[in-house]
């Protein structure tokens, strides 16, 4: 009896095969891939930390000109283009003249347009915005 039978392997896959497969899957567009966007993330935020530190640093200088005393209210007035690294990527920097603080906007080249970055002058601290998109794209532990 044991001669007669044999072992046929059937060409289709069963649903437990099929749903590890699903599992899979599922596991590399949960885990993997916004890990990766996480950290594509966190090299163009660090390069908008040392533009943001340049233009702090050349603002300041520029409030203790003695011609000048005041905090620049546009980057124009500082000529630091070329000193910035990859300037108008990624992010648009402006400043807020109410509490002068240097404030770096994402625009449609960074991926999401409107996340912020907040330098308080002369020296700090840094924050991120207070809205919905800054705090999904930008991790507080990034900023120095």
């Amino acid at each position: 009896m044991s001669e007669n039978m044999s072992i046929e392997k059937k060409g289709k896959f069963s649903l437990i095969e099929l749903l590890m497969i699903i599992m899979l899957v599922g596991i590399v567009f949960t885990l993997i891939i916004p890990l990766r966007t996480d950290k594509q993330n966190h090299e163009k935020i660090k390069e908008a930390i040392k533009n943001i530190q340049i233009l702090a640093r050349a603002d300041v200088a520029f409030k203790n000109d003695p011609e000048n005393g005041y905090y620049a209210f546009d980057v124009s007035m500082l000529n630091v283009e070329n000193k910035m690294e990859k300037q108008g990527t990624d992010f648009f920097f402006d400043y807020s003249l109410t509490d002068s603080t240097v404030v770096a906007t994402t625009n449609e080249n960074f991926g999401k347009k409107g996340a912020s970055i907040y330098y308080y002058l002369p020296q700090g601290p840094w924050g991120v915005g207070d809205d919905k998109i800054s705090k999904s794209i930008i991790d507080p532990n990034w900023l120095p």
